[in-house]
């Protein structure tokens, strides 16, 4: 999670009982569309194919609902609307480039409906949606914005606050998120010439270095879309709900590829996405927009798991559907809310893979601490235990940096994703770390970090934990309170004698204050 989106949900004030009106399921009924679209008999190939949906076949279901400050309720936005603001982008888009073809846009900005027009907008005009991180310095802001040439930023506000120099150096080319609205619709808005040519520009940030540029295209991202509608048959046969009618809640950035893909999913099937524009407002936004289903990162399910094991699952308002991504999850954590009635499913996937990758659906305990099985969307192979992959819904490359693209991709097309994986008899995929993060030892010993870090979590006082070398040891950083030093001590002790003398930890330091943490949450070694 970004620094500035990063809180403790527990300390949120409760507002799952709200004066203001709350948003009703939906109650459409289905038409046979879903399931011919869940079943690819009818194919969506582009954001343009979307849009002409959403004028028929969609056009009066609710597409978007959110929590709108003035009004101190729920707005929803139907299709019809949704795709005439995406038209009056494009009308915006054209005055403010002329010919919009391959001209950037840079987008900084929390989550809103206007983000999600400014960004599909964009791609519809034939130009390329740059979302940046709001949690960013100026630094690393300014860097990707000289990078990519915007020919405009569109920004909230907020992040002039905290970064004047934005205005500084950009101040001729920031432009509103609202701008479109003052447009009247473009009639003629048409397929792009080549749904292969970049569309977007997505930000990694790895734990070292700078960030890099992931160009996606339209066809990279429409090819990894039966990965995602694909699921909730499995949602559907294992527990009988009518996954047709759900809803769901969007509350993680939208510069992430979960968020965009999520986004773009439900649109092709009709369904609506409820917008969470900040997680400081979470309880108050879920309690006042029924949703079944939501993307969470690790930090964001310790929360809701607090609440669930407290006896407080009404504050989740009907959530019955966790997707859980970004990062590995603790498999106790998980059984336990399976055990409380939620239906979780574990997926794989990368940026560069736009988000496409494994999922796994199995409620399963022995299969918890797996992502899944492999999906139909790509090849897969197993190249020194590093996990590879090749298909359509690999990126483009990386912007402007054909040395680091040629690092990840090689001449047969197989994109190197950097995770250790193993793949076990009955086809279930096990991430067991990050090449990059493996500690070699002088006798040639492989170490992962995220294993050790895994069996040292298993103790409670544990808030956060780094392994890494030290010297010529294997140490580790934790941060717990200072009152917990000695229990977290004597659970390492316990768990190194189960450990070969390879794998034991030497060194423990502790931190009374949180690991250090790079701009999307990921700690930092």
């Amino acid at each position: 999670m970004l620094q500035k989106y990063c809180i403790a949900l527990e300390d949120i004030v409760y507002w799952a009982q709200l004066s203001a009106r709350a948003a009703p399921r939906r109650t459409e009924p289905d038409t046979g569309q879903d399931k011919m679209l869940r079943e690819g008999k009818i194919m969506v190939t582009s954001l343009y194919q979307s849009l002409c949906n959403m004028e028929t076949i969609y056009a009066d279901r609710v597409a978007i609902r959110y929590y709108d400050e003035a009004k101190r309720g729920v707005t929803e936005v139907y299709y019809r609307q949704y795709a005439q603001d995406l038209r009056r982008f494009v009308s915006f888009l054209r005055s403010k480039a002329g010919d919009v073809k391959g001209q950037r846009v840079a987008i900084l900005a929390r989550n809103s409906y206007h983000y999600v027009i400014c960004m599909y907008g964009t791609v519809l005009a034939g130009g390329v949606a740059v979302p940046l991180n709001m949690g960013k310095n100026w630094d690393e802001i300014q860097y990707e914005l000289d990078l990519v040439e915007p020919v405009c930023v569109l920004q909230d506000g907020e992040y002039l606050q905290w970064e004047p120099a934005l205005a500084d150096a950009y101040s001729a080319k920031l432009e509103p998120m609202d701008a479109f609205t003052a447009f009247a619709p473009a009639q003629d808005v048409k397929e792009v010439e080549d749904l292969a040519a970049m569309a977007f520009i997505m930000f990694t940030s790895g734990t070292t270095g700078r960030s890099k540029g992931v160009m996606l295209s339209q066809k990279n991202l429409f090819a990894a879309m039966p990965a995602f509608l694909n699921p909730f048959d499995d949602v559907r046969k294992a527990t009988g709900w009518d996954t047709d009618k759900f809803c769901s809640l969007s509350a993680l950035p939208m510069f992430h590829i979960s968020a965009m893909t999520s986004l773009v999913s439900w649109s092709i099937t009709g369904h609506c996405i409820n917008l969470c524009n900040d997680l400081k407002y979470f309880y108050r936004d879920i309690g006042a927009m029924h949703s079944e289903v939501m993307a969470v990162v690790p930090v964001l399910l310790k929360s809701l798991y607090k609440d669930v094991m407290k006896g407080r699952r009404d504050r989740l308002n009907g959530l019955c559907v966790l997707t859980c991504g970004a990062a590995m999850f603790d498999p106790q954590m998980l059984k336990d809310l399976m055990d409380k009635g939620f239906f979780i499913a574990q997926m794989y996937g990368m940026t560069e893979t736009c988000g496409d990758g494994a999922w796994n659906s199995s409620q399963e305990e022995k299969h918890l601490t797996s992502v899944g099985h492999v999906d139909n969307s790509c090849e897969y192979k197993l190249d020194d235990g590093e996990l590879c992959m090749r298909g359509t819904p690999i990126m483009l490359g990386y912007y402007k940096d054909p040395e680091a693209t040629a690092e990840v991709i090689d001449k047969d097309d197989w994109f190197h994703t950097g995770d250790i994986a193993r793949l076990e008899e009955d086809s279930y995929m096990y991430l067991t770390g990050r090449k990059k993060n493996l500690i070699i030892l002088d006798s040639g010993e492989n170490i992962s970090p995220e294993e050790l870090e895994g069996l040292v979590e298993k103790c409670p006082a544990v808030q956060e934990c780094v392994v890494k070398e030290m010297g010529k040891k294997i140490g580790a950083v934790v941060y717990c309170p200072q009152d917990k030093q000695q229990t977290v001590q004597e659970h390492i002790t316990e768990m190194n004698r189960t450990l070969p003398l390879y794998k034991r930890i030497g060194v423990v330091e502790f931190s009374e204050t949180p690991l250090p943490r790079n701009a999307t949450g990921k700690l930092l070694r």
